[in-house]
């Protein structure tokens, strides 16, 4: 009922209109310009509003006149035909929507201040482009002495947003799919750009052919002086080319803006899975990994490098202990710099050094420009400590451990070795590797990779972890 009042109201206006006009056309332009605009937004039934809108129109020209004509019901035809129109251009712009980032929902904020709908906002930007383009397409007709009606660069304008529409889902489609492919295929390269150039001279040229020919189908008059079709349609696409990039770029604008807010709402969601990464892990660390034992085995190495008069090696483990515990507790961050993960798994050595003297040997690698790549913090420590417990403690003679950090294109692959017996898969892959899998599944997704192999020869085992490389901010 509500949307039958309405068009009633705007149906009423039309025949207010049509009484101050001797030409039908913009009658029945205005028609179908309110049947295209009530059915849009896709809650108004197609028949209800065709009827309803020109119902005032035939009880107007019942009153003036004071007869019936039947030829006033081709009336329908229009008006069906721009409320069907206003349908398809409803469901086209919410297939569109879809490849855009959802507006944030603010409940809070009064409705005024809430961002916009990206269905509302397409649609706004490709209205606003279209009937801001009736001038420009009247404009440039009059300037080549062409003598057109308004009402024919409307037409032609509308139809051109039912083209600009239809489009916008395949343009961001392919936005979606550069966006897929990784933050190199965003960067558009000079080829892509000439790609994108011959596109839209080739849209122009189809919208020109287009809307020439469907305004013939629609017996729309011939513009003077482009009475021969070849004619109209170069004049066309000479007008529509630089409308066609403007609305190209527009689109192209919404989806790297919905680029851009769906990285920063990702970041977020990043940051807060790493907060809550972190604190398992800290808990983690601090049962299994600074439990009472490993504590006591560092301490009585301590007390015996006291008792041996070895002051200052036990000064120096007591150091690197305290500068262990501390990086732990550390709740201030979420990414940390490959230097401190490395000086953290260093000192992790160290202290294990306490334990197993010289048959730990450990080496610490990494290229010099990575110093300020950021990692989760204590993403190392399950890695070496299965390294420590597989490759040097179940051997007599102990073993090796080799960190190595090295960038690789645009990604940063950290590589733990040890020279160790190499372990049973199912043993190697324990609680400090799947949990290190599925942290970095959680907080990278398909971005991350851990890989593990055994070494050459069946002597040792190898890790290597994959992740985006990205620096932390200097302070």
């Amino acid at each position: 009922m509500t949307w039958a009042t309405l068009t009633a109201v705007g149906g009423t206006g039309v025949a207010l209109f049509d009484r101050t006009v001797s030409e039908v056309q913009g009658t029945v332009l205005l028609l179908m310009v309110l049947d295209f605009g009530l059915t849009l937004p896709g809650r108004a039934p197609l028949v209800l509003v065709a009827v309803a809108s020109v119902l005032p129109l035939y009880v107007s020209f019942f009153v003036s006149a004071h007869f019936w004509n039947p030829a006033m019901l081709f009336l329908l035809v229009p008006a069906l035909i721009a409320a069907g129109g206003g349908q398809l251009a409803g469901r086209l712009l919410d297939i569109a929507a879809t490849r855009l980032e959802p507006s944030e929902r603010r409940a809070e904020l009064p409705w005024y201040r809430r961002p916009l709908d990206q269905r509302v906002l397409l649609a706004v930007a490709l209205f606003a482009l279209a009937a801001g383009g009736v001038a420009l397409v009247q404009a440039a007709l009059a300037s080549s002495g062409a003598r057109a009606p308004l009402w024919i660069a409307v037409v032609w304008q509308i139809m051109t947003l039912l083209g600009w529409i239809g489009l916008t889902p395949l343009i961001l489609e392919q936005r979606r799919a550069m966006r897929a492919a990784g933050p190199a295929a965003l960067s558009p390269s000079v080829a892509d750009v000439g790609v994108h150039a011959l596109a839209v001279v080739a849209l122009a040229v189809v919208h020109a052919i287009a809307v020439v020919s469907i305004g013939r189908l629609l017996l729309i008059p011939k513009v003077p002086p482009y009475s021969d079709w070849h004619d109209l349609v170069y004049a066309a696409f000479i007008i529509y080319l630089p409308l066609d990039l403007l609305a190209y770029l527009t689109i192209v604008t919404l989806g790297f803006a919905s680029d851009v807010a769906a990285n920063r709402r990702q970041a977020v969601a990043r940051e807060a899975a790493f907060r809550s990464e972190m604190v398992e892990s800290r808990l983690g660390a601090l049962r299994a990994r600074l439990n009472p034992h490993f504590l006591f085995n560092a301490l009585s190495g301590v007390r015996v490098l006291a008792v041996g008069g070895k002051a200052e090696q036990a000064g120096a483990m007591v150091s690197g202990l305290t500068d262990l515990l501390r990086y732990v507790l550390d709740e201030r961050r979420t990414l940390v710099p490959l230097d401190e993960e490395l000086e953290f798994m260093r000192a992790y050595l160290t202290v294990q050094q306490a334990r197993f003297g010289d048959r730990l040997r450990f080496e610490i690698d990494r290229e010099p420009s990575l110093a300020r790549v950021a990692i989760p913090q204590l993403l190392l420590q399950p890695i070496v400590e299965n390294a420590v417990e597989h490759g040097v403690e179940k051997s007599l003679k102990g073993g090796s451990v080799h960190i190595r950090a090295q960038r690789v294109t645009d990604r940063l692959r950290l590589v733990i070795e040890n020279d160790g017996p190499t372990a049973e898969p199912s043993a190697a892959e324990g609680i400090g590797l799947t949990s290190t899998r599925e942290r970095l599944e959680r907080l990278y997704g398909s971005s991350a990779a851990l890989r593990l192999e055994p070494l050459e020869e069946g002597r040792g085992t190898r890790v290597m972890i994959e992740l985006p490389l990205s620096e932390i901010a200097p302070t």
